[in-house]
C-alpha cells in the first residue's frame, strides 16, 4: 500500500475517534497531528469517560470493516474482554454497500483468466449479498449447475493493512502503559487476529475449509454443505453450489408454526454437537445469517472463513468434562481443565476446587439449565481468575456453543440442550466403545505385536553379532553408590582408629607391667600414643572422620 493511502486512512480513523470523544486516546497514540487546528480547538475540552460496551460497538461500526471484524473476533474471546463487552460485540454485523458489478466482473475475469461469457451461461449483476470483505453473485455454470460467486472487494486489502498497522501500534502502547495487560498478551492477540483476517482475505483457505466440512458431512441426511468448484477458485474468487434455503434469522423473525421452530432448533443444535464431538471441525461463527434451512428439513452451513479445530484427544477430554459436569465431579473437572490448559506460576488447587464445586453445586439438581444459565461459561471465568489460559480453539468452541444455545432458545423458549444431545451422545458412545472401535483397537494392538515379532529376531541377531565381533559395550550407571562408599569408609576409619588406639594402649601397658625394671616401658607407651595421634591426623586430614 502506498504511504499516502495509509496517511489518508489514519486521518479518517482519527476523525472518527474524535467524534466519539476520544481526545486523550488520540493524543496517547500519537495521532494528534492528524486533527486540524479548528477541530482541535472545538474538541479540546472533551474527555474520554469510561467507555461502555455499547459505545465500543458503535465505535467499531463507524471505524469500518477491519474493526467490525476485530469486534467479532473479541466477541469470541471472553477471556480477553469482559462478558458484557463480548455479548455486546456479538451484535456487530456487517452492513456493506455493494460495489459496482462491472468491477466484480473485471476481478473475476482477471483472476480466472478468461471472459465471463466463457465461464458462465448466466451471471446476475445484482449482488445476492454484500459484506465488508466481498460480495456474492448468483450464476449458472456452462454445465448447468446453479452456483454463487464470492468476489473480494478491490480495495479491501490496502484498507486492512492500514488498519492493522494502527491496531498493532495500540497493542504495543497498551503493553507499555499497562503492565497488568501482560496476562492478556495484547501483541500476541493482535497477531492471532491478523492471521485470522489474512485467512478470510484468502478465499483459497475458505475453500479448503468448506471442502473439509463437505467431506465430514458427506452422506449425512440432515446437513448440506455447498460443494466447492475448485476450477473457479482463487484468492479473490470462490465458487460454491447455490443451495436454496432461508436463513435461521428468517425463521426467528417470521410467524412459522411453533413446532417447526422447535424442530429447527433441535436439528441445528445436533448439527453443531456433531461438529464439536464427532468431526472435530466446527463453525466458529454459527450466527443466524450463516446457517440456513431448506424446505425438506435440512440444515445448510455457509461461510467458512472462521472455523475451529478439536483433535481427537481434545474431543475425548471435552466429552469427559461434559460428563463430569453432569455428575458434579469438581475434582475431575479441575483435572481435565488443567490438563488441556496452560498456566503461569502455581495454582491454588484448594481454591480452584472450591470455585468449581461452588458452581457445579448450583446446578447439581438442575441439569436441564446447566448450559442455559451458563455453568460452562462460569467455569471458563474461573480459569481466567486463576490465570489458567485455555486453548484458543476451546474458547472458540465455547463461544460457538453459547451462540448456538442463544439461537435455539430464541427459536424455542423451552429448549433443553441435554434432551436434544441424547442421540449425538449415543452416536459418540458407539464410535468410542462400539464393535468397530474395539476392532480398530484390537487391530492396532495386533499390529504392534506383529511389528515386535518381526523386528525381534533382527535385533537379537545384531546383539549376538556385537558379542561375536567383540564390539559390544555395556554402560552401567550407578546412582547413590558414591554416597554409600563414603559412609562405609567413614565407619571403617573410625573403627580402625578405635581398634589400633586400644591395641597400642593395652600393648604398652602390658609391657610396662611385665618388666621388672620398666626402663623402656614409659618410652614405648609414649611412642604408642604418638602413633595413635598420627593415625588420627591422617584420617581427619582426609575428611573421613
Amino acid at each position: 500500500m502506498k504511504k499516502i493511502g495509509k496517511i489518508e486512512r489514519l486521518k479518517q480513523i482519527t476523525q472518527i475517534l474524535l467524534e466519539h470523544g476520544m481526545m486523550d486516546f488520540i493524543r496517547e497514540i500519537g495521532l494528534i497531528n492528524f486533527i486540524s487546528r479548528k477541530r482541535l480547538e472545538e474538541s479540546i475540552e472533551r474527555r474520554v469517560e469510561k467507555i461502555k460496551a455499547e459505545d465500543l460497538r458503535l465505535l467499531f461500526e463507524d471505524l469500518g470493516p477491519t474493526f467490525i471484524k476485530l469486534g467479532q473476533f473479541l466477541s469470541l474471546r471472553p477471556d480477553l474482554v469482559p462478558i458484557e463487552f463480548a455479548n455486546e460485540l456479538r451484535l456487530l454485523y456487517e452492513q456493506a454497500t455493494p460495489f459496482p458489478s462491472k468491477k466484480a466482473r473485471e476481478i473475476i475475469e482477471d483472476e480466472l483468466g478468461c471472459k465471463l461469457d466463457e465461464l458462465f451461461d448466466e451471471f446476475y449483476n445484482t449482488p445476492l449479498a454484500a459484506a465488508s470483505i466481498g460480495q456474492v453473485h448468483e450464476a449458472t455454470l456452462k454445465t448447468g449447475e446453479e452456483v454463487v460467486v464470492k468476489v473480494q472487494r478491490p480495495d479491501i486489502r490496502s484498507k486492512v493493512a492500514a488498519d492493522m498497522a494502527l491496531i498493532s501500534r495500540v497493542a504495543r502502547l497498551i503493553e507499555d502503559l499497562i503492565p497488568e495487560s501482560e496476562i492478556y498478551h495484547p501483541h500476541e492477540t493482535v497477531n492471532e487476529f491478523k492471521k485470522m483476517l489474512e485467512m478470510e482475505l484468502n478465499y483459497t483457505i475458505e475453500a479448503r475449509n468448506a471442502q473439509r466440512f463437505y467431506d465430514a458431512f458427506e452422506g449425512d441426511p440432515d446437513v448440506i454443505v455447498p460443494k466447492v468448484h475448485w476450477k473457479y477458485v482463487t484468492s479473490k474468487v470462490l465458487v460454491l453450489d447455490n443451495v436454496n434455503g432461508k436463513s435461521i434469522r428468517h425463521a426467528i423473525d417470521s410467524n412459522i408454526p411453533t413446532e417447526e421452530k422447535k424442530d429447527l432448533a433441535r436439528r441445528f443444535a445436533q448439527t453443531m454437537l456433531k461438529q464439536f464431538l464427532i468431526h472435530g471441525i466446527f463453525h466458529a461463527d454459527p450466527s443466524p445469517g450463516n446457517i440456513y434451512y431448506t424446505q425438506d428439513d435440512k440444515i445448510v452451513l455457509l461461510d467458512f472463513g472462521a472455523i475451529g479445530w478439536l483433535p481427537s484427544s481434545r474431543r475425548d477430554k471435552l466429552i469427559d468434562m461434559f460428563i463430569a459436569m453432569l455428575k458434579g465431579d469438581s475434582e475431575e473437572v479441575r483435572k481435565i481443565l488443567l490438563d488441556i490448559s496452560n498456566f503461569k506460576g502455581e495454582v491454588d488447587m484448594e481454591q480452584l476446587d472450591w470455585d468449581i464445586e461452588n458452581i457445579l453445586d448450583l446446578y447439581r439438581h438442575k441439569t436441564d439449565v446447566l448450559f442455559k444459565e451458563g455453568a460452562n461459561e462460569e467455569i471458563m471465568m474461573i480459569a481466567i481468575k486463576h490465570n489458567i489460559t485455555l486453548p484458543a480453539n476451546f474458547i472458540l468452541m465455547e463461544r460457538a456453543l453459547i451462540e448456538t444455545e442463544s439461537v435455539c432458545t430464541t427459536l424455542d423458549s423451552e429448549f433443553d440442550f441435554f434432551d436434544v444431545s441424547a442421540p449425538v451422545i449415543k452416536e459418540i458412545m458407539q464410535i468410542r466403545y462400539g464393535p468397530k472401535a474395539q476392532a480398530k483397537k484390537l487391530i492396532h494392538t495386533f499390529q504392534g505385536y506383529h511389528k515386535l515379532a518381526t523386528e525381534f529376531p533382527h535385533k537379537v541377531n545384531r546383539i549376538l553379532e556385537g558379542f561375536e565381533e567383540r564390539d559390544f559395550a555395556v554402560t552401567i550407571e550407578h546412582k547413590g553408590l558414591r554416597e554409600l562408599e563414603g559412609t562405609l569408609e567413614l565407619i571403617s576409619n573410625r573403627l580402625s582408629f578405635t581398634i589400633i588406639t586400644a591395641a597400642i594402649i593395652v600393648g604398652s601397658a602390658l609391657i610396662v607391667l611385665s618388666t621388672e625394671q620398666p626402663l623402656f616401658g614409659p618410652y614405648i607407651f609414649m611412642v604408642s600414643v604418638l602413633i595413635g595421634i598420627w593415625l588420627l591426623a591422617i584420617i581427619v586430614k582426609r575428611g573421613r572422620y
